[in-house]
Protein backbone atom coordinates (compact mmCIF):
# COMPACT_ATOMS: atom_id res chain seq x y z
CA UNK A 1 0.00 0.00 0.00
CA UNK A 2 1.39 3.14 -1.23
CA UNK A 3 2.04 6.17 1.91
CA UNK A 4 1.69 9.29 1.45
CA UNK A 5 3.77 11.56 3.21
CA UNK A 6 4.58 15.69 3.03
CA UNK A 7 7.79 17.35 4.04
CA UNK A 8 8.25 21.59 4.38
CA UNK A 9 11.24 23.20 6.37
CA UNK A 10 8.80 26.65 7.16
CA UNK A 11 7.29 26.58 10.52
CA UNK A 12 3.33 27.39 10.25
CA UNK A 13 2.36 30.56 8.55
CA UNK A 14 0.00 33.04 10.32
CA UNK A 15 -2.67 31.61 11.22
CA UNK A 16 -3.16 28.71 9.30
CA UNK A 17 -1.52 26.20 11.67
CA UNK A 18 0.26 24.02 9.27
CA UNK A 19 3.43 24.75 7.20
CA UNK A 20 2.53 25.40 3.50
CA UNK A 21 3.24 22.29 1.47
CA UNK A 22 5.18 22.67 -1.45
CA UNK A 23 5.26 18.63 -2.80
CA UNK A 24 4.21 15.37 -2.21
CA UNK A 25 6.18 12.40 -1.73
CA UNK A 26 4.33 8.80 -2.29
CA UNK A 27 6.60 6.08 -1.46
CA UNK A 28 6.44 2.37 -2.81
CA UNK A 29 4.41 4.04 -5.88
CA UNK A 30 5.80 1.36 -7.90
CA UNK A 31 7.33 -1.80 -7.41
CA UNK A 32 10.56 -3.09 -7.73
CA UNK A 33 9.20 -5.14 -10.98
CA UNK A 34 7.32 -2.23 -12.33
CA UNK A 35 10.46 0.41 -11.88
CA UNK A 36 12.43 -3.02 -13.70
CA UNK A 37 9.94 -3.07 -16.63
CA UNK A 38 10.20 0.55 -17.23
CA UNK A 39 14.48 0.86 -17.57
CA UNK A 40 14.04 -2.50 -19.35
CA UNK A 41 12.00 0.57 -21.93
CA UNK A 42 14.51 2.58 -21.70
CA UNK A 43 17.18 0.57 -23.35
CA UNK A 44 14.68 -0.96 -25.75
CA UNK A 45 13.24 2.03 -27.17
CA UNK A 46 16.76 3.40 -28.08
CA UNK A 47 17.44 6.50 -25.75
CA UNK A 48 18.27 10.13 -27.31
CA UNK A 49 20.06 13.35 -26.15
CA UNK A 50 17.44 14.99 -23.88
CA UNK A 51 16.46 17.99 -24.43
CA UNK A 52 14.48 21.38 -22.61
CA UNK A 53 11.06 23.07 -22.96
CA UNK A 54 10.21 23.75 -26.75
CA UNK A 55 12.29 21.12 -28.11
CA UNK A 56 15.89 23.47 -27.76
CA UNK A 57 19.14 21.62 -26.54
CA UNK A 58 21.94 22.87 -24.49
CA UNK A 59 24.29 20.89 -23.18
CA UNK A 60 25.41 23.92 -20.84
CA UNK A 61 22.05 23.16 -18.90
CA UNK A 62 21.24 19.50 -19.50
CA UNK A 63 23.15 16.40 -20.42
CA UNK A 64 20.78 13.10 -20.18
CA UNK A 65 19.76 10.28 -22.68
CA UNK A 66 15.41 9.96 -22.97
CA UNK A 67 12.95 8.44 -24.38
CA UNK A 68 8.98 8.96 -24.75
CA UNK A 69 6.73 6.44 -24.12
CA UNK A 70 4.64 5.30 -27.21
CA UNK A 71 1.29 7.10 -26.84
CA UNK A 72 -1.72 4.71 -26.06
CA UNK A 73 -3.58 4.47 -28.92
CA UNK A 74 -0.84 3.15 -30.56
CA UNK A 75 -0.68 -0.94 -30.29
CA UNK A 76 3.11 -0.56 -28.39
CA UNK A 77 1.55 2.22 -26.50
CA UNK A 78 -1.25 -0.12 -25.04
CA UNK A 79 1.50 -1.89 -22.90
CA UNK A 80 2.68 1.42 -21.01
CA UNK A 81 -1.65 2.16 -20.36
CA UNK A 82 -0.97 0.86 -16.60
CA UNK A 83 1.81 3.44 -16.36
CA UNK A 84 -0.42 6.84 -16.84
CA UNK A 85 -3.23 4.80 -15.06
CA UNK A 86 -1.38 4.58 -11.73
CA UNK A 87 0.09 7.75 -12.18
CA UNK A 88 -3.42 9.33 -12.42
CA UNK A 89 -4.58 8.05 -9.36
CA UNK A 90 -1.94 9.28 -7.41
CA UNK A 91 -2.00 12.63 -8.83
CA UNK A 92 -5.81 12.94 -8.32
CA UNK A 93 -5.16 11.82 -4.58
CA UNK A 94 -2.10 14.40 -3.76
CA UNK A 95 -3.94 16.84 -5.83
CA UNK A 96 -7.23 16.57 -3.72
CA UNK A 97 -4.98 16.73 -0.06
CA UNK A 98 -2.59 19.03 -1.09
CA UNK A 99 -2.08 21.19 -4.59
CA UNK A 100 -6.13 21.70 -4.89
CA UNK A 101 -4.73 22.72 -8.86
CA UNK A 102 -7.66 22.91 -11.62
CA UNK A 103 -6.48 19.91 -13.85
CA UNK A 104 -7.05 18.60 -17.10
CA UNK A 105 -5.14 15.72 -17.62
CA UNK A 106 -1.51 14.69 -19.77
CA UNK A 107 -1.54 16.29 -22.42
CA UNK A 108 2.09 14.66 -22.87
CA UNK A 109 3.45 11.43 -23.59
CA UNK A 110 5.51 10.16 -20.70
CA UNK A 111 9.11 10.36 -20.24
CA UNK A 112 12.25 7.97 -19.26
CA UNK A 113 15.20 9.86 -18.71
CA UNK A 114 18.89 8.47 -18.00
CA UNK A 115 22.10 9.67 -16.15
CA UNK A 116 25.23 8.15 -16.23
CA UNK A 117 28.36 9.67 -15.10
CA UNK A 118 28.87 13.25 -15.78
CA UNK A 119 25.15 14.29 -16.83
CA UNK A 120 23.20 16.60 -14.94
CA UNK A 121 19.83 18.95 -15.33
CA UNK A 122 21.34 21.97 -14.02
CA UNK A 123 18.57 24.27 -11.59
CA UNK A 124 15.23 24.95 -13.88
CA UNK A 125 11.71 25.00 -13.83
CA UNK A 126 8.85 22.63 -16.01
CA UNK A 127 6.43 25.56 -16.74
CA UNK A 128 7.16 26.41 -20.40
CA UNK A 129 5.87 29.15 -22.39
CA UNK A 130 4.52 26.99 -25.33
CA UNK A 131 0.92 26.10 -26.15
CA UNK A 132 1.65 22.79 -23.99
CA UNK A 133 4.62 22.81 -21.66
CA UNK A 134 2.73 26.50 -20.48
CA UNK A 135 -0.29 24.66 -19.13
CA UNK A 136 2.11 21.76 -17.06
CA UNK A 137 0.98 22.78 -13.39
CA UNK A 138 2.33 19.38 -11.89
CA UNK A 139 5.72 17.60 -12.05
CA UNK A 140 6.05 14.25 -11.45
CA UNK A 141 9.37 12.23 -11.23
CA UNK A 142 9.58 8.35 -10.03
CA UNK A 143 12.62 6.72 -8.94
CA UNK A 144 13.15 3.36 -11.72
CA UNK A 145 17.13 2.74 -10.35
CA UNK A 146 18.15 1.18 -6.74
CA UNK A 147 20.20 3.74 -4.98
CA UNK A 148 23.16 1.34 -4.36
CA UNK A 149 23.53 1.64 -8.61
CA UNK A 150 24.46 5.37 -8.70
CA UNK A 151 26.38 8.04 -7.07
CA UNK A 152 25.27 11.24 -7.25
CA UNK A 153 22.26 12.11 -9.27
CA UNK A 154 19.76 13.63 -6.48
CA UNK A 155 16.81 15.03 -7.49
CA UNK A 156 16.78 18.41 -5.37
CA UNK A 157 13.68 21.04 -5.17
CA UNK A 158 13.62 24.70 -4.00
CA UNK A 159 10.31 26.10 -3.82
CA UNK A 160 11.23 28.84 -1.34
CA UNK A 161 15.05 29.30 -0.84
CA UNK A 162 15.45 25.82 1.36
CA UNK A 163 17.02 23.28 -1.31
CA UNK A 164 15.30 19.83 -0.83
CA UNK A 165 16.62 16.25 -1.58
CA UNK A 166 13.89 13.94 -2.81
CA UNK A 167 13.75 10.58 -1.74
CA UNK A 168 16.03 8.27 -3.63
CA UNK A 169 13.89 4.84 -2.74
CA UNK A 170 12.93 2.58 -5.61
CA UNK A 171 9.80 3.15 -6.59
CA UNK A 172 9.20 6.44 -4.75
CA UNK A 173 7.30 9.15 -6.88
CA UNK A 174 7.37 12.88 -6.18
CA UNK A 175 4.84 15.73 -7.09
CA UNK A 176 5.45 19.30 -7.24
CA UNK A 177 4.54 22.50 -8.82
CA UNK A 178 5.76 22.78 -12.45
CA UNK A 179 6.77 26.14 -11.69
CA UNK A 180 9.52 24.72 -8.56
CA UNK A 181 12.94 25.12 -9.62
CA UNK A 182 14.74 22.25 -8.93
CA UNK A 183 17.75 19.97 -10.44
CA UNK A 184 19.22 16.11 -11.40
CA UNK A 185 22.48 16.81 -9.69
CA UNK A 186 25.61 15.54 -11.63
CA UNK A 187 26.18 11.84 -11.83
CA UNK A 188 29.22 10.06 -10.17
CA UNK A 189 29.23 7.12 -11.12
CA UNK A 190 26.43 4.45 -12.06
CA UNK A 191 22.85 5.22 -13.88
CA UNK A 192 20.07 7.02 -12.45
CA UNK A 193 16.84 6.66 -14.45
CA UNK A 194 13.33 8.26 -13.43
CA UNK A 195 10.06 7.93 -15.18
CA UNK A 196 8.86 11.84 -15.48
CA UNK A 197 5.39 13.17 -16.47
CA UNK A 198 3.50 16.42 -16.65
CA UNK A 199 -0.35 17.03 -15.67
CA UNK A 200 -2.05 20.12 -17.15
CA UNK A 201 -4.41 22.30 -17.33
CA UNK A 202 -5.82 26.04 -17.24
CA UNK A 203 -4.05 28.89 -16.18
CA UNK A 204 -3.31 30.06 -12.52
CA UNK A 205 -5.83 33.14 -12.10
Amino acid sequence: MSQISTVSPLPPGPGRGKPPRHWVIVRDAFSPEECAALRSAYTALNARKGGLVAGRFDTQVRQSGLVWLPDGETEEGEAFGWVSQRLARLVGDANRDTFRYVLDGFEERLQLAGYGPGHYYDWHIDRGRGAVAGRRKLTLSVQLSDPADYLGGELELNADGHPFQAPRDQGTLIAFAAHTIHRVAPVVTGTRLSLVAWIHGPDFV
